[in-house]
């Protein structure tokens, strides 16, 4: 919503002046408020009204990064961790000596805003299990402008390893994937770099996955 002004004969119970309206957060905080010109000067209303609708905005702006950290949706995966933020197994195939060798990668997703723009990947191999969660909370944080005190409840909600080990290696085998927990565990484990996976400009970077070759959990 915004600010909107109606002009003699524009409203049907009469009023003249401007009327702001604004949700705050999801649809539960719904405000509207009137400064009429018969109370009011033209320019003191029209003041006001732009004043209050700022504030408004301000408010809401602050709900929305709120609730960048609520809980999990009800029907969301333990691999989830905040809207945009999640644990996963990235998948890459490679060629050697004319065979095929899948490799499975434990890392965690951070989705940039805007459609087509995809993930950046801190790779448990690369960073170690911890770092690499904290470096993707940093990243989480600094997209959207979160607060310390939302960067220290995101620290908190730190899955388990068991989140790969058990749900995220049980939806590769769904998917007909030939991987075992030990072979999970041992990348987990694990602090070396295995090569990189490449990112969508064919790049051996250190965190961008994207690419058709990726199949999202």
């Amino acid at each position: 919503m915004a600010v909107i002004y109606y002009g003699e004969g524009t409203h049907d119970a009469g009023f003249v002046g401007f009327r702001v309206a604004r949700t705050i957060g999801v649809a539960d905080d719904y405000r509207q408020e009137y400064f009429s010109l018969r109370e009011y000067s033209y320019a003191t209303a029209h003041r006001l009204a732009y004043s209050l609708d700022r504030k408004w905005e301000d408010e809401a702006e602050k709900v929305k990064r709120q609730n960048k950290t609520c809980k999990r949706r009800r029907n969301s995966g333990p691999n989830i961790i905040a809207e945009g933020l999640r644990a996963y197994i990235g998948i890459e195939n490679r060629s050697r000596m004319g065979g095929k060798t899948t490799y499975f990668t434990p890392c965690f997703l951070v989705t940039k805003p805007g459609y087509g723009n995809g993930d950046i990947a801190f790779r448990v191999s690369t960073h170690g299990y911890n770092e690499a969660y904290e470096k993707a909370v940093e990243k989480y944080c600094e997209i959207h402008n979160l607060t310390d005190e939302q960067y220290v409840e995101l620290l908190d909600r730190m899955p388990s390893k068991e989140v790969f080990t058990g749900y995220l290696l049980d939806a590769l085998l769904m998917r007909g994937h030939r991987a075992t927990k030990a072979e999970i565990l041992s990348k987990l484990g694990s602090v070396e770099n295995e090569g990189g996976i490449a990112n969508g400009k064919g790049e051996s970077g250190p965190n961008r996955i994207r690419g058709p070759e990726y199949r999202w959990a």
